[in-house]
């Protein structure tokens, strides 16, 4: 279920600012005559792709973080079941 909602929000961090940059884009075109839709759709680009790399790698020190804490949790049972066994 975690990895869906992780795809979920790698999905929606992406799209978002790409579609939002390109309706920006095309609207200044539209309004203006310019030709701002091609370097705001790259810009949209680029900041889902920054998007998506903070996310996943946030979601990667969560998954270390939790590993060590439950690695640290086992070896405190270990070594308190060890001393119990050996007073």
């Amino acid at each position: 279920m975690k990895n869906i909602v992780l795809i979920s929000q790698l999905s929606i961090c992406v799209m978002v600012p790409t579609f939002l940059c390109l309706a920006i884009g095309l609207w200044l075109d539209g309004k203006f005559g310019t030709y701002f839709t091609i370097p705001l759709l790259i810009i949209g680009i680029a900041a889902g792709a920054r998007n998506a790399y903070v996310l996943a790698m946030n979601s990667i020190k969560q998954d270390e973080q939790a590993k060590k804490h439950k690695q640290d949790k086992e070896i405190a049972e270990k070594v308190e079941k060890y001393n119990e066994t050996h007073k």
